[in-house]
């Protein structure tokens, strides 16, 4: 029986593909969901009595982690000749996945539902693309 380009060959892929991005989706949910409560359950006394202390913080620390992607840019591309080349790009790499995730973190603090919090993350990169689309 053949697998190649037509038939079930390209059926098993898909669904192998489909799978993978469910799996890849429940973990980056249960990441999340388990972020926002340890982040919740350890915060300082200070801020569990001022949750508007808590929505501040998670929204700034995203501003804080895109300051730090900032040095690892400046610092990869060597941009600040006092300090010369001091990153590699997977410093850039990485510190742009803690500004993504980060972002997520505040997300599900707010919503509190990591599946709200995948529909949302959905739905916004499906906008950003009809928009690049239209």
């Amino acid at each position: 029986m053949a697998t190649g380009c037509c038939g079930r060959g390209r059926a098993q892929k898909t669904r192998t593909a489909e799978l993978a991005t469910l799996n890849y989706r429940e973990e980056l949910r249960g990441l999340v969901e388990w972020m926002d409560t340890d982040l919740d359950n350890n915060v300082a006394d200070r801020y569990k009595e001022q949750p508007f202390a808590q929505d501040w913080a998670r929204v700034a620390k995203v501003a804080e982690e895109t300051g730090e992607a900032i040095d690892a840019l400046i610092g990869w591309t060597g941009q600040n000749p006092r300090k010369g080349v001091y990153c590699a790009p997977e410093n850039l790499h990485e510190e742009l996945c803690d500004v993504a995730l980060t972002g997520l973190y505040a997300l599900q603090h707010f919503l509190k539902d990591g599946d709200k919090t995948m529909n949302v993350l959905l739905a916004r990169a499906r906008y950003h693309r009809q928009r690049r689309e239209s």
